[in-house]
């Protein structure tokens, strides 16, 4: 009787772990899974359609890009603008 009441206690036991281990492997990949989703609806681009402005004058359709939240994103953006904007001087420079 002690050897089947020990045998059903080792294999409940076994089985209670491997379930833990179960349930965290899962809970793991669904919290992996979820960081990546977080912010993915304010990461797209959303496309404008063309219309009418109030003053009669038609507005072509394009893509308005999502605003970035960094700090630094002005800055950026206006680095990058300068360099594009003058990239044709420096060429041109470069000839001479």
């Amino acid at each position: 009787m002690r050897k089947k009441l020990r045998a059903i206690f080792k294999s409940t036991i076994q089985n209670r772990i491997r379930y833990a281990l179960i349930f965290i492997c899962v809970v793991c990949f669904l919290s992996a899974c979820r960081n990546g989703n977080d912010n993915e609806k304010a990461k797209k681009a959303v496309f404008v359609k063309a219309s009418i402005d109030s003053r009669g004058r038609f507005r072509k359709a394009h893509v308005r890009m999502p605003v970035s939240t960094k700090k630094n994103a002005i800055k950026n953006q206006n680095r990058s603008r300068y360099y594009y904007q003058t990239k044709g001087k420096y060429k041109r420079k470069k000839k001479g």
